[in-house]
């Protein structure tokens, strides 16, 4: 394989490109590291210290981490790493070896061809190009559900290589690619993590299942189209989910070997209802007509829609337990409602975020509150006409705190930032999480967390500060809460499945208030449980450990 130098290629453009983003938590601070053209993913080169940028087309730029250093760099172009448009993948490694994932659909018509390719670093500031895996050619179906091979991340050893081949359909409807395909909806190599060596040379995927899981390539099937997977502390694979065009819940998944979650028959916490005889789409709520699925007629009553897999489980999202992000519409009357108010269980996420740009502080480099946990962003904004019903949702940053629960990991979801374009990657790097913004005139931020000049004011707190001790605990214990904003406190200590157990607090306070109570937790059954807090337009969600 060719050795390939940098080019020596210097491109730099203004730091002007789209408006800042808003911050709501007091200690952050918001910096543009550069302007770029339509990257899709970003990651970070402990070798040269410098991000990297990878474009659809295949362009591989790089740029410091530093913000007043806007000097992007073309390091190499399509031609010279040979991994096909679309480009929609990538890591690197510790030793600066780069993985790329790209799509092949010109070369056999009417199919995709998936590529992964590893760059390793010669010594000379370049890279030498290898094929690790390809695909055989399998059907697209020419729409744009045609998800592609994407999201790749690296085993916490180095040695596998997870990477995400999205789905061919919506939601498991027929694409037969205008007859090329009779009766095909998804295939083996879609809707599914694929696990491959990452010292492979020169393997090819066939589009069989048995024969992938037997090799052990097939990791875990049943997801629709998960473009960000990351790996926490704990070594747990971690992915997010963007369901289709029905206001079904995005999700956020623990993923594990040989599982199955759901797709097509299960998205979030509802059953596909394409898959029952009596299927109506006409009386069907959650239908947003402005949908592509619907304008082009692929909710229809299907009698050969096909059954799900004898004997499979089918292993449901993270739990949501608020106080953001789970809004939903009311299958029975059409409202948006939220999940906080209802109790109604909810994973993970509202209808059409478009989770991406999972990360874990692995290296426990974040400040608390947010030691440890995960940041994930949302690509879709109010200009998108499935998700502007969901007032006050998208294209922002949230906090994940994970607590595990009886059935696996439960979450508690924040905002803690607003106002991206269209974010669609990030990396976190010595405790700056840095976002790739989509498009020809997006940005790339650097926020960080620690002490700093915030867009808030510092002396109005946006933000419950929460004290329990002790906590685990198996009999009483003090809850603290202070203060942000005149009005009703309301503290309610609910289970995982989204059941209120106790009130804790009801009662009018005034900004800067502290307020302690004792709480019992005599008749509790040994579990998680959450403190759900809302104070004036202020939410938090507190775990607490019975034991």
């Amino acid at each position: 394989m060719h050795r390939l130098f940098v080019i020596s290629v210097l491109v730099l453009l203004p730091a002007m490109a789209s408006s800042q983003p808003t911050l709501l938590l007091d200690s952050m601070t918001v910096s543009a590291t550069a302007s770029q053209i339509n990257a899709v993913r970003i990651d970070y080169d402990p070798v040269s210290e410098h991000l990297w940028l990878a474009g659809l087309g295949g362009d591989l730029v790089s740029v410091s981490p530093d913000p007043s250093n806007h000097l992007l760099t073309i390091r190499y172009r399509s031609a010279d790493h040979g991994v096909p448009a679309p480009l929609m993948g990538m890591d690197i490694a510790s030793d600066g070896t780069i993985f790329l994932v790209g799509n092949d659909a010109g070369t056999r018509s009417g199919h995709n061809i998936g590529i992964v390719r590893r760059g390793v670093p010669d010594g000379q500031g370049g890279h030498v190009w290898q094929t690790v895996a390809t695909t055989v050619p399998y059907p697209r179906s020419a729409t744009p559900f045609d998800h592609n091979m994407n999201a790749i991340v690296l085993s916490p050893d180095e040695q596998w290589l997870y990477v995400n081949s999205g789905s061919r359909t919506d939601h498991g409807e027929l694409q037969e690619n205008n007859g090329q395909f009779p009766g095909a909806r998804e295939v083996p190599l879609t809707s599914a993590i694929l696990r491959i060596p990452a010292d492979g040379n020169d393997l090819v995927l066939e589009d069989d299942l048995n024969w992938l899981t037997q090799q052990g390539y097939l990791f875990a099937d049943g997801t629709r189209n998960s473009f960000s997977l990351a790996f926490d502390a704990q070594g747990r694979l971690f992915g997010t989910e963007n369901s289709g065009d029905r206001d079904d819940e995005e999700e956020i998944n623990l993923l594990e070997e040989g599982r199955h979650y759901g797709f097509p028959w299960r998205m979030g916490l509802t059953d596909t209802p394409m898959q029952f005889g009596s299927y109506d789409p006409a009386t069907d709520l959650l239908l947003n007509p402005s949908s592509y699925a619907v304008q082009n007629g692929h909710f229809y009553n299907d009698p050969t829609y096909p059954a799900p897999p004898a004997g499979v489980v089918f292993v449901d999202p993270i739990l949501n337990l608020g106080p953001h992000a789970n809004l939903y519409r009311d299958p029975l009357g059409g409202a948006i409602l939220d999940a906080d108010n209802t109790g109604r269980p909810f994973a993970t996420l509202t209808s059409h975020r478009s989770p991406l740009g999972l990360v874990f502080d692995v290296s426990e480099d974040l400040p608390s509150p947010l030691t440890g946990d995960a940041l994930v962003l949302s690509w879709t904004g109010p200009e998108s006409d499935l998700l502007a019903p969901y007032s006050g949702e998208g294209e922002d940053l949230l906090h994940i705190t994970l607590a595990e629960g009886a059935n696996g990991p439960v979450a508690s979801v924040e905002q803690i930032a607003t106002g991206f374009t269209n974010p669609i990657d990030a990396v976190l790097v010595d405790g700056m999480l840095y976002v790739l913004e989509y498009g020809s005139n997006a940005q790339v931020w650097q926020i960080g967390f620690g002490e700093g000049t915030s867009t808030q004011d510092p002396l109005i707190p946006t933000s419950l500060a929460v004290d329990v001790w002790p906590n685990p605990a198996s009999g009483p214990r003090t809850v603290r809460i202070s203060i942000p904003q005149t009005g009703r406190v309301l503290a309610r200590l609910v289970a995982v499945d989204g059941r209120e157990v106790r009130t804790v607090i009801d009662q009018t306070a005034t900004s800067g208030d502290v307020i302690t109570v004792p709480v019992a937790s005599d008749g509790l059954p040994a579990g998680v449980y959450f403190l759900a807090i809302t104070a004036g337009s202020v939410q938090k969600v507190h775990p607490v450990f019975v034991q």
